[in-house]
């Protein structure tokens, strides 16, 4: 997360998300011995020669490796040691993670004791047997292999799925590139979007080919700003889920009073690369009125300690990159990125030329000073890609 020191005439609302107690390893392991709609997984796992845990990637900021321990142990109580049990990071066609990240994201004993899989959306594949449009849908040969698969993810608001988390660690996080180019065409041409689960068609398809391919037991987990975890549900891939969405709802509604002279949209904690910085809007999609003023401006700040990043279908040469335009869900608002870990040419292949880009935050917050109205209201969000901005009167 980016740290900032900034002076200026007018009131500063630093819109935090809410706070939530940090669950003690005892509540961890009560929830997952007592799955939703499941039997525990110390029973599933009998009879069971291997089994495949999915993760999700370095972007989510799921503590898997706290939670990792107690589903070896039931497996082992069951009878299948860990060196039966894969993890596979289910990083889409997105980049891959070396080594000292990955032991960070697994924790040490799973990874000296497992066998480790990054997934690669274009090799190591399996063909399913299931069509998908008109192809046959591919996916990670370790999970397809896997004679038990469960997936662990946190469960974020989500720009076309509602919410991360669930079926999603499938498709499109273990899918082939030829999937998830098209399950991603159809959000572009906007048919699979919505914020209930229950109606949003990307959501429900992904869930569909989950259960085909077999996944039966999932964790979905809430953190906060240190990356701890708040709320865990586990239990089966849909009904799990769907309590899990609704506890979302109550991790992330984060009240604000707009409209402000400027918002500063923090992109912690998908703040990875600078691909990911795009997931700040999603905290705009529950508002009622708008957050800025007619003359505001929007500010997105992205630490992108890995650089601009990499994704498949959304960088330069991808099969879904467009040319930088403007947003037109700004509605003619002018946005202005500070992103230190970036070079602005490297930037420009992601955002549109009329945005101005700055490496030097004091610079920016200097700048956005000088133009400001005296006294001017500005906000801060800064956990953008996993909060709910709502208005106040719409606080329950």
């Amino acid at each position: 997360m980016l740290a900032m020191d900034w002076n200026f005439q007018g009131t500063l609302d630093i819109l935090s998300p809410p706070h939530f107690p940090v669950w003690q390893e005892k509540q961890i392991v009560e929830a997952l011995e007592n799955p939703v709609d499941i039997a525990p997984l110390s029973e599933l796992a009998q009879g069971k020669n291997t089994a495949c845990i999915i993760v999700d990637d370095l972007a989510r900021p799921t503590p898997a490796g706290s939670v990792i321990p107690h589903l070896l142990q039931q497996m082992e109580t069951a009878g299948l040691p860990p060196e039966r049990v894969s993890i596979v990071v289910a990083t889409g066609t997105h980049g891959k993670l070396p080594d000292h990240l990955l032991e960070k994201k697994v924790g040490p004993e799973a990874f000296s004791r497992c066998n480790i899989v990054i997934h690669d959306a274009k090799a190591e594949l399996a063909g399913t047997g299931i069509l998908y449009g008109k192809e046959e849908l591919k996916t990670n040969s370790t999970f397809w292999n896997a004679e038990l698969k469960l997936g662990i993810g946190s469960v974020l608001p989500h720009s076309f799925a509602g919410y991360s988390g669930g079926a999603k660690l499938v498709l499109p996080g273990l899918a082939n590139v030829q999937a998830t180019a098209r399950s991603h065409k159809f959000v572009q041409m906007g048919l699979r979007g919505g914020q209930d689960p229950n109606e949003n068609r990307f959501r429900l398809e992904a869930e569909r080919l989950a259960r085909q391919m077999g996944l039966e037991f999932i964790v979905c987990v809430f953190t906060n700003q240190q990356r701890e975890i708040t709320g865990l549900v586990a239990g089966d891939l849909v009904t799990a889920h769907r309590q899990a969405c609704v506890e979302a709802e109550k991790q992330f509604q984060t009240p604000c009073e707009p409209p402000y002279d400027a918002v500063l949209l923090n992109a912690f904690p998908k703040d990875l690369d600078l691909i990911q910085a795009e997931n700040v809007f999603v905290c705009l999609k529950k508002l009622t009125q708008p957050l800025l003023k007619e003359d505001g401006i929007y500010c997105v700040t992205c630490a992108a300690s890995e650089g601009i990043g990499h994704h498949g279908l959304f960088e330069p040469g991808g099969a879904s990159y467009r040319p930088p335009q403007k947003k037109r869900n700004l509605k003619g608002r002018p946005l202005w990125m500070i992103s230190p870990n970036v070079r602005e040419e490297d930037a420009r292949k992601l955002l549109f030329e009329d945005y101005p880009f700055y490496s030097d935050i004091d610079q920016a917050l200097k700048d956005l000073s000088m133009i400001l109205p005296k006294p001017a209201k500005v906000a801060v969000v800064p956990c953008a890609t996993m909060q709910q901005l709502i208005n106040t009167e719409s606080k329950k």
